[in-house]
């Protein structure tokens, strides 16, 4: 007895999230035949969608398939990032008809692995290590608080906050605080330390493992003690300042 394969259109959608524009291929075989396709992804971290056809007529099951990045060249620049973990994260799920029947693999690409079908990888956004980078907050005008928002399509957890405030003339104490505002929960306050007077520079460190003083041998810097939190996109880090004036400075 003779089973035909059912009848209609067979695609891969390949789907990513990406810090930068990144080119990835998509290769494999289907029924002894290989395939290749190529893929760049969008630069922000936002959804970038792609079907490419495997059969207009029959549904096709990949026998094997991976996604790779376009690899640095190890002779001269080429123009190509190094892929790190955390950076790329790609998701393949099998269309028949352009309705979904499986996802095959799904997880993060780095240089030194894409991801495979069989076995299909399936890792979540949030699992496993993240990358690890610095961001810079925004320079404010005179007499501004500093304030960085978390990108969208992005999970933070901070290792460290540096910051530098520069106070004029005017004889006020300042106090500075640092706020997490958080979209799910109350915000969390990171309470002052010291006064910081008039015309004087003074460095602020906040530290997962640090504790709460003034600097023994340099009273100028201050270590804050940081909260172990998840910040999402949307969430914004900003300084709360007691009697900021309009001549003092954030750096």
């Amino acid at each position: 007895m003779t089973v035909e394969a059912p009848r209609g259109k067979t695609s891969l959608r390949l789907e990513t999230w990406s810090d930068a524009v990144r080119r990835l291929f998509l290769n494999g075989l289907a029924g002894d035949l290989p395939f290749s396709f190529e893929h760049v992804t969008n630069a922000d971290r936002s959804l970038k969608v792609e079907d490419f056809t495997l059969s207009e007529y029959n549904l096709v099951i990949p026998d094997i398939l991976s996604v790779q990045p376009k690899m640095p060249s190890i002779f001269s620049f080429n123009g190509v990032i190094p892929v790190k973990r955390g950076q790329c994260y790609a998701r393949v799920t099998l269309l028949f008809q352009d309705k979904q029947i499986a996802i095959l693999s799904s997880a993060y690409v780095t240089d030194a692995k894409g991801i495979t079908y069989p076995p299909g990888v399936h890792e979540g956004f949030t699992e496993g290590p993240g990358h690890l980078y610095s961001v810079a907050f925004p320079v404010p005008a005179f007499g501004a608080e500093l304030s960085l928002e978390v990108p969208e399509n992005v999970r933070w957890r901070v290792r460290a906050i540096y910051i530098l405030l520069i106070t004029d003339e005017a004889v006020f104490d300042r106090a500075v605080r640092v706020v997490f505002n958080l979209a799910y929960q109350l915000d969390y306050i990171v309470p002052d330390v010291v006064a910081q007077t008039a015309s004087t520079t003074m460095m602020y460190y906040l530290g997962k493992n640090g504790e709460t003083h003034i600097g023994t041998v340099d009273p100028l810097m201050v270590a804050m003690k940081l909260p172990d939190i998840v910040l999402e996109g949307g969430n914004t880090i900003e300084t709360l300042t007691v009697d900021l004036q309009e001549g003092d400075r954030y750096a």
